[in-house]
């Protein structure tokens, strides 16, 4: 992997592009990095059969050696390098090159959030004390940027159910400008969160990946809502604005005793 250079933005060597939105990067850019790679790989096999003198049905690419070779003789071989380096020498060097488009159908991924809450009715105050979210983004090409996903957006989920809001003077002017004034968790606030992976490969691309960017925003934040409207429900409260902070908690009980 360390040999492998991407180059982002560069519009002398990718002309179009839509942007990265809709979760979608890795299920339309990553499937047609993938093609692309496989199509590089068959051209490659082809050249490095030419410099072995045998036949391209005959040569197979040892992926974790990162050498092409005869089947059944692991030598003589020809490394990514060697082949490019003849390639480049005979004028060839653009044979390696591939430039793939991938439109395909948009996928969607599945899931379900839980979150357990703690509510002073005396105060208003919410305490999230457990989350647990269950997510299904199809084949995980990086587990690790996967759960990273899921953790940052469940962050930012919470703030919008408990802390976060833009608050106006009667004049219109904006109190919350700054983070001085403007609410949002940190990791104080927040628990471990128990996170359950599931894999479902989509047949819409080759690859079986979906979209996983908003499922722990779209998740967490009706997630953390309803259980605590579920928590108050036994003092006749049936509705909080958002933020559920210990302000808007409180006035919703006020209202229901009322």
């Amino acid at each position: 992997m360390e040999r492998v250079v991407v180059q982002r933005g560069d519009t002398d060597d990718v002309p179009k592009g839509t942007g990265t939105f809709g979760s979608k990067s890795t299920q339309i850019g990553g499937v047609a990095a993938r093609l692309a790679a496989d199509d590089v790989v068959e051209r490659a096999t082809a050249l490095a059969a030419d410099y072995l003198e045998a036949s391209a049905a005959d040569v197979v690419l040892d992926a974790e050696r990162g050498t092409f070779h005869v089947v059944d003789a692991p030598t003589p071989a020809l490394t990514w390098t060697d082949v490019a380096t003849k390639a480049s020498t005979d004028g060839r060097l653009g044979e390696l090159r591939i430039a793939h488009e991938f439109q395909g159908a948009p996928t969607f991924p599945f899931g379900c959030h839980l979150a357990v809450v703690e509510v002073d009715t005396d105060t208003g105050k919410v305490e999230l004390v457990r989350f647990v979210a269950v997510d299904d983004a199809g084949t995980l090409i990086n587990p690790l940027v996967a759960d990273g996903q899921v953790h940052g957006g469940i962050a930012f989920g919470v703030g919008q159910a408990l802390f976060e809001e833009v608050v106006y003077q009667e004049d219109g002017y904006p109190l919350t400008g700054t983070f001085v004034g403007y609410g949002f968790p940190s990791a104080a606030e927040l628990p471990s969160y128990e996170r359950v992976e599931m894999v479902t490969p989509t047949p819409n691309n080759p690859i079986g990946v979906k979209g996983i960017g908003e499922s722990g925003t779209v998740g967490s934040t009706p997630a953390v809502h309803n259980a605590v409207i579920d928590a108050l429900a036994p003092h006749g409260v049936r509705h909080v604005d958002l933020p559920c902070n210990g302000e808007n908690v409180w006035k919703a009980l006020r209202e229901a005793r009322a």
